[in-house]
């Protein structure tokens, strides 16, 4: 393909560059429809875990919660971070 063809904007280029004959609305229903299998997703992994947590003894039970607090708190950490960033030239803006 020529790039110059294409920048030129000669009729030529018409025939390089597909047209987007996707439907808007179809788009939209096939993003609200994965976001809510995501968080069915979410949500049927969280009850998993509240019943596995309940099958478990004492010590297990620990150590898969502060194994969950150790990998939130890594993960929260560099978010808050960079959230930390959004607050120039606003100093009430808080996030903790």
């Amino acid at each position: 393909m020529d790039v110059r063809i294409v920048e030129d904007g000669l009729p030529q280029s018409i025939k390089m560059v597909k047209p987007d004959n996707k439907d808007k609305p179809f788009r939209a229903v096939t993003a609200i429809i994965m976001v809510i299998l995501l968080n069915a997703c979410f949500i049927a992994g969280i009850i998993l875990l509240y019943l596995y947590l309940n099958t478990v003894n004492q010590v297990t039970k620990q150590r898969i919660l502060d194994f969950i607090i150790v990998g939130g708190a890594l993960v929260s950490f560099p978010i808050l971070y960079r959230m930390g960033d959004l607050s120039k030239n606003r100093p009430n803006f808080y996030y903790i």
